[in-house]
């Protein structure tokens, strides 16, 4: 991938970011980064999803790559650049420690999604993962099975839930001492109970920093753009990281300034601040704000 001077490389988280999490995708994000692309800057998703979880609506719109699973794996052009699966000795650890606390869960793999079977249908309409990969018919997996069945040698993440606030806590507990990294925070109703699981140092800001290695970029010229606890890293250290207007405490502080939320158009604003769109300025040359604000 080449960037031209004076063009930047943008990483746009998904949920709350590009797409509310009402459903909603604003034709003006949609035009916003087509016309970031069109004027040569490289704009490419980083999200807490899986490949088989994305929505259909985001190949629409045209990227230049990808960063999935919350930092486990990197698609550019045809190739994977980044992947980061568990040791089938940690994804097994994980398995039990859910089942020790009693909670359901989706185990995320780059080709595939699995969720136990007890609550399978909440979860994949939660997920927005019907008829995905891995969720098949004959695909049930009982919280007894899911080791056998599911693919632990491609594992890279999970989500879990529980039915009581204390869920995160219990699992942080657990995971975190052995080398896991466990937030919450990132399914909005769940609150703390619920959150993700994945290998320490495994994250949107490590995988960001191996791309931009790889491809010979600097750091300085690039933008994350994210809403949510499984950001803080990509927003901490990307050039510039914009929390979205409805970011939650943790992603604000982390970011350098905040931009509208999605309904407001948040991304056509932070790609206007900072002159990403065909017409328009950075900063202090006259680009159009309304609803920004620095942090």
């Amino acid at each position: 991938m080449i960037l031209d001077p004076g063009r930047r490389i943008v990483f746009l988280d998904v949920d709350g970011t590009i797409i509310a999490h009402d459903g909603i995708l604003p034709t003006s994000t949609v035009d916003a980064i087509r016309s970031a692309r069109a004027a040569g800057h490289r704009v490419l998703l980083a999200t807490g999803r899986s490949p088989s979880e994305l929505d259909p609506r985001l190949a629409e719109i045209g990227f230049d790559g990808a960063v999935l699973g919350a930092g486990a794996f990197v698609h550019l052009g045809e190739d994977w650049v980044v992947q980061h699966a568990m040791p089938v000795a940690r994804a097994r650890r994980m398995i039990e420690v859910f089942g020790q606390l009693d909670l359901d869960y989706v185990l995320q793999a780059r080709d595939g999604v699995y969720p136990v079977a007890s609550r399978r249908e909440e979860m994949r309409r939660m997920l927005g993962i019907e008829d995905r990969p891995g969720l098949g018919p004959g695909e049930e997996l009982d919280i007894e099975q899911v080791a056998e069945k599911a693919p632990l040698d491609a594992i890279a993440k999970a989500i879990f839930l529980g039915v009581t606030p204390d869920a995160f806590e219990r699992v942080h507990q657990a995971l975190t001492p052995e080398g896991f990294s466990v937030i919450t925070g990132t399914i909005t109703h769940l609150g703390t109970g619920g959150g993700e699981v994945s290998l320490a140092g495994v994250n949107k800001g490590s995988a960001i920093l191996a791309l931009l290695d790889q491809l010979g970029l600097d750091v300085a010229d690039s933008i994350g753009i994210g809403d949510n606890n499984n950001d803080l890293e990509m927003l901490r250290i990307t050039g510039v990281g914009i929390a979205m207007g409805e970011a939650t405490p943790e992603a604000r502080a982390a970011a350098d300034e905040i931009t509208g939320t999605v309904h407001q158009s948040g991304i056509a604003q932070a790609f206007a601040r900072h002159g990403l769109l065909d017409g328009t300025a950075p900063e202090g040359e006259g680009s159009a704000t309304a609803g920004a604000a620095q942090r």
